[in-house]
């Protein structure tokens, strides 16, 4: 019996939403996805739209975690 699928399950399919979508925008854009993650996140802000903001951050994040840290600090602001 797996005792631990409650940790498994709440989370695994949001994260692995994250990883494909990242993995897409790398295979589309390059080195650039991050960068077009991180313009996606700021639209989705500007709209008020925070969950979808926070997605686009996560898979900004995934892709490189200083662009994402940074654009964070700014949203903060």
């Amino acid at each position: 019996m797996n005792d631990n699928a409650e940790e498994w399950c709440g989370s695994w399919l949001q994260e692995s939403e994250t990883l494909d979508t990242a993995l897409r925008m790398f295979a589309a854009h390059g080195f650039s996805a991050a960068s077009r993650a991180c313009d996606a996140a700021s639209i989705a802000d500007k709209s008020g739209d925070d969950e979808r903001s926070q997605f686009w951050l996560e898979v900004c994040r995934t892709l490189d975690r200083r662009l994402a840290k940074d654009f964070a600090q700014q949203l903060s602001r």
